[in-house]
């Protein structure tokens, strides 16, 4: 019998050419993600929690075909896929009454808090890039709080500069939803800007050192938060995609990426298949590859990043519906002729530059 408090998940760094010849890929392709660890900067496994009530800490099996919307990822297949850190977000149910929002965001990290904790010896609740450094070493997945909606700290964002912010790792500004904070780029809302309260959410993360991410910002609202933010701290996007590759309302214009690449920050390619191409049922995971690329003629090598926004209410790739298919995309990276180095950046050593600055 199994150990109840481990996590079950065949780890690759234990038998890497098993990996290997299970997933079709190089050892070499094993062997550089072992190495150089991955970092999903979106998870969204925590949707699949909270709406569908799916057990994070049990393996649901490697898929073989796409599972729309919820169900694609739990801490078993994160570590079997390669991933060494993640950053697990808590989404703001803009629905809620703004006078409990806050008071239901603090059960919800307390939740989640307690789920990592309890499994130390595969999971690892992490708040600077030290914290990574020491799970890493102990062979855990790091695991970063965020917030997806920063109206859950709306009605008293002082919380940001005590306990709570320290627990906090990014807070995403706006998401789906035109919030007192600021406009979304979602068709469904309407955006004038940043507003007032927003400036202030930007400005008490920046001196709680907590990332301040532009995903789902509309342009407006993208624009006057660069403003307001720090010029000597990285902003990021956590999860999207570029309009240079596949125009939508959802994607980064060209002068966006330089903006965030300007300021030392990194944008995350996300998973969902209709930001990525035209066709939603047949996208194929060469599709993030291209936005990629695109960000790397655009902005340079130290920019791109992955956040899959699994478990977000998304259309993966065919070709790539669960973690544990990560491996195949550092293949198809080696076999695009990108180089080591730059493979490494974009699994997980842009995003630590970032870390590193903002609370090493």
């Amino acid at each position: 019998m199994g150990d109840a408090t481990r996590l079950a998940f065949a780890d690759p760094a234990r038998d890497p050419a098993a990996a290997a010849a299970r997933l079709g890929v190089s050892l070499a392709a094993i062997e550089l993600l072992i190495d150089a660890g991955s970092i999903d900067l979106h998870l969204d496994l925590d949707v699949a929690v909270r709406v569908t009530g799916l057990n994070p800490l049990r393996h649901h099996g490697a898929a073989t075909r796409v599972s729309p919307l919820v169900g694609q990822t739990d801490f078993p297949r994160l570590r079997e896929g390669g991933f060494s850190g993640v950053v697990y977000d808590v989404a703001t149910n803009p629905f809620r009454p703004a006078g409990n929002r806050l008071e239901a965001t603090r059960r919800n990290l307390a939740r989640v808090t307690a789920t990592v904790a309890s499994r130390p010896a595969d999971l690892a609740l992490c708040r600077s890039a030290g914290d990574y450094d020491r799970a890493r070493r102990d062979g855990h997945l790091a695991v970063w709080l965020a917030l997806q909606g920063g109206n859950a700290v709306a009605a008293d964002p002082s919380v940001l500069e005590g306990p709570l912010g320290a627990d906090l790792h990014r807070i995403t500004l706006v998401h789906l939803t035109t919030s007192t904070l600021g406009g979304t780029s979602s068709p469904a809302g309407r955006d004038a800007g940043i507003t007032e309260a927003g400036r202030e959410v930007v400005d008490r993360c920046n001196r709680a050192r907590i990332l301040v991410d532009l995903a789902h910002a509309g342009k407006k609202t993208f624009w006057g938060a660069l403003d307001s933010h720090a010029r000597d701290l990285p902003p990021i996007v956590s999860h999207t995609g570029v309009e240079g590759v596949r125009p939508h309302w959802r994607n980064l214009d060209d002068d966006q990426i330089r903006a965030i690449a300007d300021r030392g920050g990194v944008v995350g390619v996300m998973y969902q298949s209709s930001f990525l191409a035209p066709v939603r049922w047949t996208c194929r995971r060469s599709a993030i590859l291209d936005h990629l690329d695109h960000i790397h003629r655009v902005a340079g090598a130290g920019v791109g990043a992955i956040g899959t926004d699994y478990d977000g209410f998304i259309v993966p790739p065919v070709d790539l519906p669960d973690p544990c298919a990560h491996p195949r995309l550092v293949q198809d990276m080696l076999d695009r002729g990108w180089s080591p180095d730059r493979i490494r950046g974009v699994l997980a050593g842009n995003y630590l530059r970032v870390v590193r600055e903002l609370r090493p």
